[in-house]
């Protein structure tokens, strides 16, 4: 399955740039905020019972940054860990784009495989579609919000 989120930013491309490497130590910890709030909608549709399927953690694997004048692509591992086979893992980009010398473009756009076979794809058409767009959503959402310097990355004991 295809996952895709975007913002904007009013700021030039080289500032976002340069904000955006200086916050990936606290992506992590954006991925566990966002995962959370995926899993705190599942438990309000009553996905898989009352209460959330927890994963102990979501392990972020952050590739090297790529890019030319005014594209930045930063490579992500996105997964959970604790119950591996339950968890889909996505492979995911962040895109930094300049729209114009004041705006900036943010994006994530990365694809996974459900996992638990053809059950998991039933059950990802179904509903679970929508939990991993919106802790895709969380993420570049909180990103956005670090590199405009509003949130500063969470910490592990706050998630």
């Amino acid at each position: 399955m295809f996952t895709y989120y975007f913002v904007h930013l009013d700021k030039p491309f080289g500032e976002a740039r340069s904000r955006l490497l200086e916050v990936m130590s606290g992506l992590d910890e954006m991925a566990v905020a966002a995962y959370r709030e995926g899993e705190e909608i599942q438990a309000r549709l009553g996905v898989w019972g009352t209460s959330p399927v927890v994963a102990k953690t979501v392990r972020l694997k952050v590739g090297e940054p790529v890019g030319q004048d005014g594209t930045m692509l930063l490579p992500i591992v996105w997964e959970a860990t604790g119950a591996p086979r339950l968890f889909p893992k996505m492979d995911a980009e962040v895109v930094l784009a300049a729209l114009g010398p004041e705006l900036t473009q943010l994006s994530l756009r990365g694809s996974y495989r459900p996992p638990l076979g053809s059950i998991g794809r039933v059950l990802d058409r179904a509903l679970l579609h929508r939990v991993a767009e919106a802790s895709v959503k969380g993420f570049v959402d909180r990103l956005a919000r670090a590199i405009d310097g509003v949130e500063a990355p969470v910490s592990s004991a706050s998630a």
